[in-house]
C-alpha cells in the first residue's frame, strides 16, 4: 500500500512537471514569434534596397525572397506549436486530476487498514490508474510531435545560415548598397542563431520531462 503511494505522488510530481514545462515552451515560442517578425521585416527591408539598387542587386532579390517564406514559415509553424503545447497541457492536467484522484482513494484505503470498504476503493484507485496510464500515454505522444515540430524551426533557422552568408556575398556586388544589404545579412543571422537557442530550450526542457 504505502508503495503504491509514494508510486502516485511520484506520478504526480512528474506530470506536475509537464504540464509547467508546456507552459514554459509555450511563453518562450512567442519570443519566437517577435524574432520571426523581425526576420521578415528584414526581408521586407532587403528588398526595399535591393529595388533601390536595380541591376546591381539582382542577384540579391531571390534571396530576399527566400528569407521572406522563411519567416512566414516559422511563424506559421510557432503558431501551430503552441496549440500543440496547449493540448500536452490539457493532457497532462487531465492526468494529474487522474493520479490525484488515484493518490486520494489509495490513501483513504491506507486509513481503513483491513476494513472491506479498502478494497472497495483499492479497486477503484486500479480503475482511475488505467486513465492515467493512458493519458501518461498521450502526453508524451502529443510531445514527440511537438518536439518534431520544434525540430523543423531549427533545420529552417540552421538553412538561414547558408543564406545570410550568401546575402554578404551577394551585396558585394551592390556596390554602395552592399553595407545596407550586409547589415540585413548580419540582423537575419543574429535572429536565426537567438531562434535556435530558444528551440534548443525548449526542446531540453521537454525531454527533462519525458
Amino acid at each position: 500500500m504505502v508503495h503504491e503511494y509514494v508510486y502516485f505522488m511520484n506520478t504526480y510530481s512528474q506530470e506536475q512537471a509537464f504540464f509547467v514545462s508546456s507552459a514554459v515552451v509555450a511563453g518562450r515560442l512567442l519570443t519566437v514569434m517577435q524574432v520571426a517578425k523581425e526576420i521578415s521585416l528584414a526581408a521586407k527591408n532587403a528588398k526595399a534596397i535591393a529595388e533601390r539598387a536595380g541591376e546591381k542587386a539582382n542577384s540579391f532579390k531571390p534571396i530576399t525572397d527566400f528569407i521572406d517564406e522563411m519567416g512566414r514559415e516559422t511563424i506559421t509553424l510557432v503558431e501551430k506549436i503552441n496549440e500543440q503545447a496547449l493540448e500536452v497541457s490539457r493532457s497532462a492536467v487531465e492526468e494529474l486530476r487522474c493520479s490525484e484522484a488515484s493518490e486520494r482513494f489509495l490513501h483513504a484505503a491506507s486509513l481503513l487498514g483491513e476494513h472491506r470498504r479498502a478494497e472497495v476503493l483499492q479497486d477503484k484507485a486500479k480503475e482511475i490508474e488505467a486513465d492515467a496510464e493512458r493519458q501518461k500515454k498521450e502526453v508524451r505522444q502529443q510531445a514527440r510531435a511537438l518536439l518534431e515540430m520544434l525540430e523543423r524551426i531549427w533545420s529552417c533557422m540552421r538553412a538561414s545560415g547558408v543564406i545570410s552568408t550568401r546575402s554578404r556575398v551577394e551585396a558585394v556586388s551592390a556596390e554602395e548598397y552592399q553595407e545596407s544589404l550586409q547589415v540585413v545579412a548580419e540582423t537575419i543571422e543574429k535572429a536565426s542563431e537567438r531562434i535556435k537557442d530558444i528551440i534548443r530550450d525548449c526542446e531540453r526542457t521537454i525531454h527533462q520531462n519525458m
